[in-house]
Formats: structure tokens, C-alpha cells, sequence
């Protein structure tokens, strides 16, 4: 024995601690998923009461959430220890189990399986006879798989038999090369053992004893002369109605007799299977005098007539054998599958032929060169052909009971073994279960899987009784027209005044807990099994699912889900009336249809508490925002979504996986998904996903034609710096521009490890340092290509606050990590100018290198900003400004015409009617309406008219220099900057919308516009989105009158400016979309602002 030395200090180790392994029940019809220590050898199925070894189980592995394996050796435990284990009449082999096998067995009498259909049909409409014919079965022979020897109630028999048949198994094992190919297999002893061991040496199941009886009887009275005759010297002329009468599947024996078939009834049974049948016994019993072995030949039936099976042999013998000494149970001896070797017993283990001369024995049974004889054969029914047969007959049974027999069985074995009550007849067991769910008191618990009755008594209603004892103490004059409930014993009652008793109210009778482990999860069973499942309950669907701790899916509104759905708050404001609900969001579902659709969800909100309101879209949106806000998934976690294939939920749109691994574009005629894609850096909307073919190729179209326009009339300091680019593919740097953000198709994004570069005239770009970092010179090598700006000019700070990038003492890579912010301020450059001044002066290009450029980043900013994002970027501008969103307004009227934020919305909204009214949410107090004549937005100030929005409008329409529409002075003329920055801005109407060719060349190609200062630019055609996905092809706006060239210089530098502060806010509000995570949702942080995306109209 080893002891620990002495001069070991070290504290002694804690017992390691058991593991807990999940493995898959490995009987097809019952893969349960099974839980159980590490240590243990074998385990015990819950579902099927199969005990299984351990090396037979599938997929075992190690349960790694603390939770399910902590769940799982809980519910072990209590179903162990508390629940009755299965008995050898219900443990299930291929979902099948004895008492199964019992109920549906009448029905075979009379119906068969349709081969087409595989549904049930009587045997008179099949042409077979009113009766089922035995004698079909006759070439039949069953063999028992090894692994199935060892399952209680299915393979061999332990009630002794083995013991008992030592001496007689040892010789028929000696003749079967030393191997045990004859084994002993069990039956129940319920007065039907005989045919019971008939039908299971048949086909293994105890699915013909009554065909078996039946027919066993039609034969005894259609032959009763020839068996008088033959057997005239044995069996006396009163004996005969006895014995048909013990045929009979319903024969109840006299009291005292025992209930039971004799040799008489066995040596009919062969002439009816046309085949012999060998009863053994032990070896002192075989030498015995009496006849307790013998040998039944068919010897009614003609030897000829006993052939049978493809090769048209001899029909070969059955084996029965008895259990014990007191000779009162049949078990039959099957072969067990070993291949090609078939069982066999020698001619001198043969007993002696039963009721007819031994010499018949050749005539019915072929011997091979060394005098065996095979037993049973190899022509076997398959187990398929049994499972399809026994559903046929579950649904007649159904039909004709209103039960399943599975629920049947459950009953008998949970409601009827616990009390004690034994041999109890099904059709008993089968009336009581009727009863039971009529009056719905038959559940079934969802942690044991156990099946309660609720019992309550009759008596207890009456004068005397329980409850009514209870009730008169507590109440002195009950009432007849209220209810009394008794929650200890669930039973709600009322009181007959008349009869003087208690009348319960089935629907309100509850059973507050389950019988067995007392849980409270305990539901009501229907007739079919299946059970009245409420939203959350667990189902017995095994899930791998990581998001859930209990190892199985959940039930919700019919459905089953790998894992609970979140609750989200929701709140909807309309007309002053707020109204908050929760909605149920699922996510994270293996199979990715589950998932929730966040419009689906949005619109069932919107139509249950404000059903059939004109412009319900604002409230459809505040609905949306609010999931998605809630529903957002943190930055963590993006990069293991995306390893899941999460980001390609929606039907595959975008990039998907292929099966080689590499990532892949669907081509535009694939499914359209209705799926809201929410993970990622990008939102797609749904109506992005599911538009029509046409918009599909339209989009197509003009996306293709506005990417050649950009290179077309690319400038050439962008061209030079795309050079440069590309040349410098293969360094460890990677460019991001910002073009790449802006695409309008939904594309997969990778995990982004990029730092972030910011030059102080406003531009900004991305770059990915490679796994080795990056050097100070790559970096500014890097800011030179995609700038412009040289090395020598180039201040880079970097850090909170900002300080300046020193270059490392070994010229190493800088500490720069994902997310950091670089700053590139231009040495030269004015420093008192700032904002667009400070861009402008910086820039050492011309102003139609600038204006240009402007305006193609404007475009491409656009893009990806949806109209909400745009909104939302003003009122930030005008946050740190300080000014009011009317004043800004007046000063942009751009905004009221085609391409601007305001005229976007109310396109979207209410949509475009000529005269019509609205009410704009970040100008409440005022009214304003849509002249189609002069297509724009204009302020309706009553009772003076319409007029168009400028710089003090309001003053000026009350000193009267301004008049109504027709007669008020026309707004300034748009330059072609202001026209470009039209054309750009109705981008913004809707995420993924992309201008047409005209807006391409009108905006991209600023020399042009610039070749003469009272030339007009031409307005842009573009396409809008209303509501967020409508696609209208906008027509072009009528040109403006010309202007001089001075005012033209003016105007153009005004839009310059302007265009520089809508540049300098979607700036802003990209980088923040980008890099930092929002703590708050949006619709909180906005305060007691309203929603700008929303209108309310008159």
C-alpha cells in the first residue's frame, strides 16, 4: 500500500470532482438525451426505461455549462428516487413497449395496412376476410439483435428460466458450435403467455395474441370433428365447449381454476401457423412420464401445404419452452443473430410427438447430414414494416377511443402500479382514461414526464363529506350562485341548494402540483398526448443551443425555440395618447426563419393599438428604433456572430459562405429575405431586401452607371492618389477609404481593426495596421497617399488628450491599437482660421478642385446615412451652434426643396399632394404645405397665404416685401454648387438609394459646371425612398433663371460654406457610428427632443 512520506508538507489534494457527460439514448425511436457522472458504467433512458451500457451510448461528451449539468443531475436524482421506473410492460424498444403491443393487438383481428397508403383498412375491404389468417405467419421467424438480449421485458427472460433450463440449453449449445444461439426471451404473464410466445417467436412482439386467440378458436369449431376423432382415446366429448371456450381473448376462468391454455390449445396452434412447435423442458422433466415436452405437428394439414418462403421449404419448427417446475408460464427460445448461423437442435433432444404417431416427425420437419433440425428460420418480418403497422393502428385506436394508446399506457403504469392495482384489464384502464381527460384531470409534469390524475372523490361533495364538511365550517349558509374554491385540493365548487351538495366546476378544477416530485409544472393532457403547453414551457426537444442552460427547446405560440425570447418595453406616442406594451424578440435561433422580424413585430404593435391610423409609418419607425436599439449587439461579440455565419441571417443576403469556405456574392435574382438584419456596423432595412425585381435591376443600373460616372469625371488629384494606392497594395498597410463604407448593397463587413485618421480641414480616412504594426514613416507615407498632404507638412497627434506621435527610439512600430483616433494638422496653415475657413486654406487647390471635391464626398458620406441619420446630424450641429432649427432653416431654404431633409420627409410621410398640410416635428409651430407647381415646401401663414421660406421670412411677409404664392419673389437662384448639394442631399431619403446617371455627371464633375459663371447647372433626377424602401424615380426640377457673374461668384461661395457645415456634420456623425459604442439608446439621449423622423398631418 502506498503512504504518504513524511516529509511532505504540501496540504492533501481535494477529490476531484465527478464529471457530468451527456450522450444520445441509442434506441432509433428514442434518442433522448441522456445525463449522467462520469463514473457511471451504465445508464437509464427516463423516456424509454431501457438501461443502457455506457459504451453503447451516441455522442458522448463533456457537459460544459455548470447550469445544465447541474439541472441534469437534479432531475436525475428525483426521477430515480421518486418517480416508479418502467416495469417490463412499458419499457419502450423502438418506441414500442408490451402493454403498446397489447392494446392494439384486438385491432389487427379485423384490420390491415393499405401498402399504398400505410393507413388502416378493414380486411373485408381488402379482400382478405372478415378475420385475420394466422397462417400467413407460417414462414415468419424472429431473431434477437445481441444488443437488445440485455433489455428487461424485451430480451432474455429472468424469471429463472435460465437456471431452470441449464442441463437442456448445454446440449442444444453443444450442437451449435459452443455458442448460444438459442436464448430464452421474456413474455408477461397475464393469462396469455402461450400466444404471447407464439407471437413474439413469430415476429417479436406481442402484437397477434388475439389474432392468435381468435383465429385459434374459428379453428377449433370449424374442425371439431377431426380433433374429436384424433383425439377421442384423450380428451372426453364433455371437455370440447371448455376447451373452445378457453380460446375465447375475453375468457374469464371459474373462480378457483386457473386461467391458461393446454397442449390441446398448442397443438392446434400449429395446425393453424401450418408449422411444428417443440415444447422443452428441463432435462429431469423431458425424461419425465408426463407431457410436459413434446412435439406438436401440424398433422390436420397435408405435409405439402406446410411449405412456404422464397424457396418453397419445409416450414421450420418454433421453440416454446416452460419457465419453472411449476410449469404454468410458455416462454419461447428465439435465435440471436449471429450472421448467417442459424439455431439448431439435434433429433435426439426432440421429444416425443403430441396426440399422433412419432413417425410424422420426417414428413413435417428437414433434417440436415448430422440429424439437426433449424429452429425458426431466417425469413424475418422487418421491424420498419412492424413500426408502420402499429401507427396504423394507433390511429384507429384514437379514432375509436378518443386516447392514444401511448397515454393509455402511461396511465397504467403511473396512476394504476402506484395504487397497487395488478391485472387490471385495458379496456378498464382505457375507460377510466376517457373519463379522466373529459373531465380534465389527467396531466402530465414537465420535469419528471410523469402522468397525474387529479382524484377527487364524489364523497367529498356530499353532506359529510371533505369538502362539504370544510365548507359548512367556514361558511354557515352557503349560497347557490357563488363559487367556493379549495386551493388545497384545487377544486372549485358551487352549492346545490335542492340536492344539498357540492357541484364541482370541472373547468376551474386545477392540480397545483405533480404527484411524484411535487414540481408545479404540471399541464393538461390532451387525448392525442400531447399536452397544453403555455408560452416558455420546456419542451422534450433536445437543443444545443449556447444562449440556454437547460439543454432542450421551449414552447411559444405553437412553435419550439432554442431559447427564451427577450422582453422589450416598447412605447408609442400618438395624438397625446402614450401607450407602452412589451413585445417578445427572438433571436439567436439555429434555424434562422425563428428569427424575429423587427417590421413583423413593429406592425403587430402598431395595428393592436392604433389599428387603421393614416400614417401609422411614424409609429411603425419609433417601434423599430426602439427594438434595434435594445436588441444591439455589443462590439465583443460581432466577431464570434460573424464566425456562426450570424451575419448572413435574412435569406443570405449579401456575402455568404459558400460550402469551400470562401465568401461569395448572390447574384440579384436569388430569394428576396424579409429579414431585419441588426448585427454588424450596418443596418439594412427590410424593404432593401425584399424589392422587386424591377427596383432590383434599377438599382443595379444606376448604381453601375454612377460608379463609371465617378471615374469618369474622377479628379486628377484622386486619380493620382488611387495610384498611389494601389501601388502600395502589397505593403503591410491596407487603405480603407471612406468610398468603401458608402456602398448601398448589403455586404458582409469584416471584423474591423483599423485606427482612425482625421485631418484638421475635415476629411478623414481608415487604416488597417497589419499584425506587425505600423512606422511612423508608413503612417505618414500612408496620410500622403490618401490626403495629399506631404511628410514635411504633416503635425500627427494622437491620445486623450491629444499629443504628438514621436517616432520610437528603435524605430519600431508606434503604439497604435483598433480604435484609436489620429490627427493630421497641416503645418502652414492658417491658425486662426478654423471650421470650413481653416479646410479651404489648407487645401492648395483651386476652388473648382475644392467645390468638386466637396461635393463628391458629400455623396459619398450620403450614402450610407439613412434620412433619420441626416436629422439627427443637423440637430447636433445645431447643438453646439446654438441655433434654433427655424432660424437655421430660413437661412437653408434647400432644405424645403427636392433633394432636402425636410422635403424628404414629407415624401416619405404624408407623400407629395399638391396643397397638402403637415406639421414638420422640429418646427411645431409652424404649418407648412407642397406646391407642386414650383415643387418645394412653403410656409402657410394665415390668414396672409403661402410663401417661400428665406432668411426672415416672417418679417418680411408682415412689412409686406414678399406676397403670397404667384405673387411673392421668387427665392435665389440656385448656383450650381446649391444644385449639386440638391442632388446630393436626396440621398439621404432613404439608406441604399443611389442618384441616376444625371445626378453622377451634374455632381461629379465640377469643371464643368465652372466653365461659365451664368450658365445654370441642369437639376438632378434621383431616387427617393419613401417610407423607408419606396423607390420613385423623381422628375428633374425646372431650371432656375440665370444670374450675373458677380452674383454667381456670391452664390457659389455661400454654398460652399454650406456645403462645408453639412460635410463637417455627417463627418461627426459617421465617426461616431464607427468607433464608439453608444452607452444609451439614441431616443433617450435626444431628451425631451422630438422624434424627427414622424409628421403628423392635418
Amino acid at each position: 500500500m502506498d503512504t504518504p512520506s513524511a516529509g511532505g508538507g504540501g496540504a492533501p489534494k481535494e477529490p476531484a470532482q465527478p464529471r457530468v457527460l451527456s450522450a444520445t439514448c441509442p434506441d432509433e425511436a428514442c434518442c433522448a438525451r441522456l445525463f449522467f457522472p462520469s463514473y457511471d458504467q451504465s445508464v437509464e433512458c427516463p423516456q424509454c426505461g431501457q438501461r443502457h451500457d455506457r459504451t453503447a451510448l451516441r455522442d458522448v461528451q463533456e457537459v460544459s455549462n455548470p447550469g445544465i449539468a447541474f439541472h441534469s443531475l437534479i432531475r436525475n436524482i428525483l426521477i430515480s428516487n421518486l418517480v416508479p421506473k418502467h416495469g417490463e410492460d412499458t419499457i419502450k424498444v423502438r418506441g414500442l413497449s408490451n402493454y403498446h403491443c397489447k392494446l392494439v393487438s384486438p385491432l389487427l383481428t379485423t384490420y390491415g395496412m393499405d401498402k399504398q397508403s400505410g393507413k388502416a383498412r378493414l380486411l373485408s375491404e381488402m379482400g382478405a376476410g372478415a378475420y385475420f389468417d394466422c397462417s400467413v405467419l407460417a414462414v415468419r421467424a424472429f431473431r434477437i439483435d445481441p444488443e437488445l438480449v440485455d433489455v428487461a421485458g424485451y430480451g432474455k427472460d429472468v424469471s429463472g428460466s435460465l437456471s431452470y433450463l441449464r442441463g437442456t440449453l448445454a446440449l442444444v449449445r453443444a450442437h451449435n458450435d459452443g455458442e448460444d444461439r438459442l436464448l430464452p426471451v421474456h413474455v408477461d404473464g397475464d393469462g396469455h403467455c402461450l400466444v404471447h410466445a407464439v407471437s413474439r417467436a413469430l415476429v417479436g412482439r406481442e402484437l397477434f395474441w388475439h389474432p392468435l386467440r381468435c383465429h385459434l378458436k374459428r379453428h377449433l369449431e370449424e374442425h371439431l370433428s377431426k380433433y374429436k376423432e384424433l383425439l377421442k382415446d384423450f380428451v372426453d366429448e364433455k371437455e370440447w365447449p371448455a376447451i373452445i371456450a378457453e380460446c375465447d381473448p375475453d375468457f374469464l376462468p371459474p373462480e378457483g381454476e386457473l386461467l391458461g391454455l393446454r397442449n390441446i390449445h398448442v397443438f392446434s396452434l400449429a395446425n393453424v401457423l401450418r408449422r411444428p412447435i417443440i415444447l422443452l423442458d428441463s432435462l429431469a422433466g423431458m425424461q419425465s412420464p408426463g407431457d410436459y415436452a413434446a412435439l406438436f405437428l401440424p398433422s390436420l394439414v397435408a405435409p405439402e401445404q406446410c411449405r412456404g418462403g422464397p424457396r418453397n421449404r419445409r416450414n421450420p419448427p418454433l421453440c416454446l419452452s416452460w419457465s419453472s417446475s411449476g410449469r404454468n408460464h410458455y416462454i419461447p427460445l428465439v435465435g440471436v443473430r449471429m450472421g448467417d448461423k442459424l439455431p439448431q437442435i439435434p433429433r435426439s433432444l426432440l421429444p416425443k410427438a403430441w396426440g399422433v404417431p412419432h413417425s410424422l416427425v420426417d414428413s413435417y420437419i428437414d433434417f440436415d447430414a448430422k440429424g439437426c433440425c433449424v429452429v425458426g428460420g431466417d425469413y424475418q418480418l422487418s421491424e420498419g414494416y412492424l413500426m408502420r403497422l402499429t401507427a396504423a393502428m394507433d390511429e384507429v385506436f384514437q379514432h375509436k377511443h378518443g386516447v392514444h394508446p401511448t397515454l393509455v399506457a402511461d396511465v397504467h403504469h403511473y396512476v394504476y402500479k402506484r395504487t397497487g392495482v395488478v391485472g387490471i384489464h385495458p379496456s378498464l384502464v382505457v375507460r377510466a382514461t376517457q373519463k379522466a381527460l373529459a373531465e380534465r384531470r389527467l396531466y402530465r409534469c414537465l420535469t419528471c414526464n410523469a402522468v397525474c390524475e387529479h382524484h377527487v372523490s364524489p364523497e367529498w361533495f356530499r353532506p359529510g363529506g371533505l369538502l362539504y364538511t370544510t365548507l359548512q365550517e367556514s361558511v354557515k349558509n352557503p349560497m347557490p350562485e357563488k363559487l367556493y374554491t379549495f386551493r388545497q385540493y384545487g377544486v372549485t365548487c358551487w352549492y346545490n341548494r335542492e340536492k344539498d351538495e357540492l357541484v364541482p366546476v370541472i373547468a376551474k378544477n386545477t392540480l397545483e402540483h405533480c404527484t411524484w416530485c411535487k414540481s408545479t409544472h404540471v399541464r393538461h393532457l390532451r387525448g392525442d398526448g400531447t399536452l397544453e403547453l403555455r408560452n416558455g414551457d420546456r419542451t422534450r426537444t433536445p437543443s444545443n443551443s449556447k444562449y440556454c442552460s437547460c439543454g432542450f427547446k421551449h414552447f411559444w405560440d405553437g412553435k419550439e425555440y432554442d431559447t427564451l425570447p427577450l422582453q422589450i418595453t416598447v412605447s408609442l406616442e400618438w395624438n397625446d395618447k402614450v401607450v407602452k406594451d412589451t413585445v417578445f424578440w427572438f433571436q439567436h435561433e439555429s434555424d434562422a426563419s425563428l428569427n424575429s422580424n423587427v417590421y413583423t413585430v413593429a406592425s403587430e404593435v402598431v395595428n393592436k393599438h392604433f389599428p387603421g391610423v393614416f400614417g401609422s409609418e411614424r409609429l411603425l419607425q419609433q417601434v423599430v428604433d426602439q427594438i434595434l436599439e435594445q436588441t444591439r449587439l455589443p462590439e465583443d461579440s460581432m466577431e464570434e456572430d460573424r464566425a456562426e455565419g450570424s451575419d448572413i441571417e435574412a435569406g443570405g443576403v449579401g456575402r455568404c459562405r459558400s460550402p469551400h469556405g470562401h465568401l461569395t456574392t448572390p447574384s440579384s435574382s436569388s430569394a428576396a429575405a424579409s429579414k431585419f438584419i441588426i448585427k454588424g456596423y450596418k443596418t439594412l432595412h427590410k424593404e432593401e431586401l425584399g424589392v422587386s425585381e424591377t427596383e432590383r435591376r434599377l438599382l443595379e443600373r444606376i448604381q453601375g452607371h454612377a460608379t463609371t460616372s465617378r471615374r469618369k469625371h474622377g479628379s486628377p488629384e484622386r486619380d493620382r492618389q488611387s495610384a498611389v494606392s494601389g501601388a502600395s497594395a502589397t505593403s503591410p498597410i491596407s487603405v480603407v477609404s471612406n468610398s468603401s463604407l458608402s456602398m448601398a448593397q448589403p455586404t458582409l463587413v469584416e471584423r474591423p481593426n483599423f485606427v482612425r485618421v482625421v485631418t484638421s480641414d475635415g476629411r478623414q480616412g481608415q487604416l488597417r495596421p497589419s499584425a506587425l504594426g505600423i512606422t511612423l514613416t508608413e503612417l505618414q507615407a500612408w496620410v500622403t497617399a490618401e490626403f495629399g498632404i506631404p511628410a514635411e507638412r504633416q503635425l500627427l497627434k494622437s491620445g486623450i488628450p491629444p499629443r504628438v506621435l514621436a517616432e520610437p527610439p528603435d524605430g519600431g512600430a508606434l503604439s497604435l491599437s483598433h480604435g484609436d483616433r489620429v490627427i493630421v494638422e497641416v503645418v502652414g496653415a492658417d491658425p486662426s482660421a478654423s471650421g470650413v475657413a481653416q479646410g479651404l486654406n489648407a487645401a492648395s487647390t483651386s476652388d473648382a478642385t475644392l467645390e468638386g471635391d466637396l461635393v463628391r464626398h458629400l455623396q459619398e458620406a450620403q450614402k450610407i446615412l439613412s434620412l433619420e441619420s441626416g436629422l439627427r446630424a443637423m440637430l447636433g450641429h445645431l447643438k453646439r451652434t446654438g441655433a434654433t432649427v427655424w432660424s437655421y432653416a430660413q437661412e437653408n431654404e434647400w432644405l424645403f426643396c427636392r433633394g432636402g431633409l425636410f422635403y424628404a420627409q414629407m415624401q416619405r410621410d404624408v407623400g407629395l399632394v399638391d396643397g397638402k398640410h403637415c406639421h414638420l416635428p422640429l418646427i411645431p409651430d409652424k404649418v407648412f404645405t407642397y406646391n407642386a407647381k414650383h415643387d418645394r415646401l412653403e410656409l402657410c401663414f394665415e390668414p396672409y397665404g403661402h410663401f417661400a421660406i428665406g432668411p426672415d421670412v416672417e418679417a418680411k411677409i408682415a412689412s409686406g416685401q414678399v406676397g403670397s404664392t404667384g405673387q411673392h419673389h421668387q427665392s435665389p437662384t440656385a448656383s450650381p454648387t446649391s444644385a449639386a448639394a440638391a442632388s446630393a442631399s436626396s440621398a439621404v431619403g432613404a439608406e441604399g438609394a443611389s442618384t441616376s446617371a444625371e445626378s453622377s455627371n451634374t455632381a461629379g464633375s465640377s469643371a464643368d459646371e465652372k466653365k461659365s459663371a451664368g450658365v445654370v447647372a441642369k437639376p438632378s433626377r434621383t431616387v427617393v425612398r419613401k417610407g423607408p424602401g419606396f423607390t420613385v424615380l423623381a422628375p428633374a426640377s425646372p431650371e432656375k433663371p440665370k444670374k450675373t457673374a458677380e452674383s454667381e461668384h456670391s452664390e457659389q461661395e455661400r454654398a460652399l460654406e454650406q456645403l462645408q457645415t453639412v460635410v463637417s456634420m455627417l463627418q461627426d456623425q459617421e465617426s461616431r457610428a464607427v468607433t464608439e459604442v453608444d452607452p444609451e439608446p439614441s431616443w433617450r439621449r435626444r431628451g425631451n427632443n422630438e422624434d424627427p423622423d414622424g409628421m403628423d398631418t392635418d
